[in-house]
């Protein structure tokens, strides 16, 4: 996901970890949560930004991989 918005010109991405995967049957290790652009959850493809608009993308990962 994080190539993609690089690929598209954006500058200022972030990624935000959810360690909430206990057995990973539901939820797969790296499967993105949510993704948005300027606090926006209902971008649009179509939509313009700014190739300095502030990108968070949050995903799932193990309990087990959160630093002690």
């Amino acid at each position: 996901m994080m190539e993609k918005f690089e690929e598209a010109g954006f500058e200022n991405i972030t990624l935000e970890v959810e360690y909430d995967i206990i057995t990973g049957w539901i939820t797969d290790d790296g499967e993105v949560k949510s993704v948005t652009v300027n606090d926006d959850g209902k971008f649009a493809s179509g939509k313009e930004y700014r190739a300095d608009a502030e990108v968070v993308i949050t995903y799932h990962t193990y309990r087990s991989n959160k630093p002690k």
